[in-house]
């Protein structure tokens, strides 16, 4: 009897065993395996705290503040001269009057002019290379006829530009300073005519 009871004990001691080891073996595997990256499903990335996916929003270009570097400089402007300011009978310039305005001279015609283009050749050839525009003889120091020829016919020329009144018109002046300067004599005489037209006393 004693010997059946201990034959029964040695049984059921061996079964525990064996289940104990069994459940520790399995135990040990599942361990192993959980512990081990899973191939099968990739776990899903939660982005913020909802759960899901949250795009990063997209800056807004339309607030954004443009740069400042400092005030735009103003253009400055430029000065016009143009042409005199005619008063209510014509404006009429004498010669010290247009000598001392070179910038009246090129508002009128563009520039100081030319004597040999605006009087012609010969004048040119006349008066040297001493002369060589409007200014130039406006300035002229020379006391003969054709001198003064040059200084009032310089004046009666831009005159004639700026008075649609002025005794003489631009082709008339051209023409008789190109015939009058060939001699002293004509030329000092049509010199006194222009000075007359220049001073309003024609």
């Amino acid at each position: 009897m004693a010997t059946k009871v201990l034959l029964v004990s040695a049984v059921l001691v061996g079964l525990v065993s064996l289940s104990s080891c069994r459940s520790l073996a399995e135990l040990s595997e599942q361990k192993t395996y959980s512990s081990a990256p899973s191939y099968g499903s990739s776990p899903t990335p939660t982005y913020g705290t909802g759960g899901g996916y949250k795009p990063t929003p997209t800056p807004d270009y339309s607030t954004t503040p443009t740069p400042s570097y400092g005030s735009t400089p103003s253009t400055p402007s430029t000065p016009s001269y143009g042409i005199p300011e005619i008063p209510k009978h014509g404006f009429t310039g004498s010669c010290n009057y247009w000598k001392s305005h070179p910038d009246m001279i090129t508002a009128v015609v563009g520039s100081l002019g030319n004597i040999g283009k605006t009087f012609g050749t010969a004048c040119s050839l006349i008066v040297g290379k001493k002369l060589e525009n409007l200014h130039d003889a406006l300035s002229n120091t020379r006391t003969d006829g054709v001198g003064a020829l040059l200084r009032e016919g310089a004046a009666a020329y831009l005159n004639s530009f700026v008075n649609k009144k002025f005794p003489f018109t631009t082709q008339q002046v051209k023409d008789c300073i190109i015939v009058s300067i060939t001699s002293d004599g004509a030329a000092s005489a049509q010199a006194g005519i222009f000075k007359k037209a220049n001073e309003y006393h024609y």
